[in-house]
Formats: structure tokens, sequence, C-alpha cells
């Protein structure tokens, strides 16, 4: 759940990770890699989530296979809209990849099925390449208002 403060639920953000793009081999005996995502979200204001992927290693640390950072204040801004009467599929702002966003590809906050929903496709920093695409869905808590 996202909140404001500690005591105030504000809405629930499910993040799903879609999928890995050219990620690093960090295996070079075998070149594979097990890769996981982990998503921190600290004790701050709606703006932005720490992910990282790590590789999985049965008989050492996990390796981390790149950083990003995950603005969520266009989809919380996104949800504060009355979009009941919108189409499915209206696009409510485009987000471009400039300067240190992370970005890697045009992300789109939408109105789909009834949610407002944000496709991005975030650069890995720290590592030689890799793209992670994740989908966030904003869900409305019933009795609150933004």
């Amino acid at each position: 759940m996202a909140s404001a403060s500690k005591e105030e639920v504000i809405g629930k953000l499910n993040v799903r990770v879609v999928r890995g793009n050219n990620l690093v081999i960090a295996d070079p005996l075998t070149h594979t890699s097990d890769p996981y995502v982990v998503l921190q979200y600290g004790a701050q204001k709606v703006k932005t989530m720490h992910l990282e992927v790590f590789d999985e290693d049965k008989f050492t640390a996990d390796d981390s296979m790149g950083v990003a950072e995950i603005n969520i204040t266009d989809i919380y801004d996104a949800a504060k809209l009355d979009l009941k009467h919108a189409s499915d599929g209206t696009r409510i702002k485009t987000i471009y990849p400039v300067g240190v966003n992370y970005l890697g590809g045009e992300s789109h906050v939408q109105w789909k099925d009834g949610k407002v929903v944000q496709d991005l496709i975030l650069k890995l920093r720290k590592v030689e390449s890799g793209l992670i695409v994740v989908q966030l869905e904003w869900v409305h808590v019933p009795g609150v208002k933004l």
C-alpha cells in the first residue's frame, strides 16, 4: 500500500515485472544468469521506488545485475483525476527518456480496464547493459480521496 504518511493509506500500487532484456551474463562459466528483482519503497512521500536486479547464486552471495529508479509521481497524479468517463485505452500522459530518468523508451500512463496503468522500460545502471520492463497499476482504496 502506498501512503503519504505512516498512518494514511492513499492507494495500492501493483508492480509487475514483465521481462528483462539484454541483461548481463552473471555466470561466465555457464554464460547464464538466474535473475530476480527486488523492489524497495522507503518511508517517504509518493515519489520513487528503487529496483535492483540480482543473479541468484547457490553457493556464493547473489550478484547485482543493475539498478534503476521508478518515478511513481506520474501514475499517482493520474490516479487523482476523475477518469470514470474515460474510454478504455485513453492515454493520460507520455513521459520521454531524457536526462537521468532511467527510461529506455517512452512511458505511457493510460486508463485501462478501469484502472490507471503505466508501462515502463527501465535502463539498468551500474552494469554494461540491461533493460527491465515493468507495469505499474494504481488501485484505488474504497473511501480514500487523493
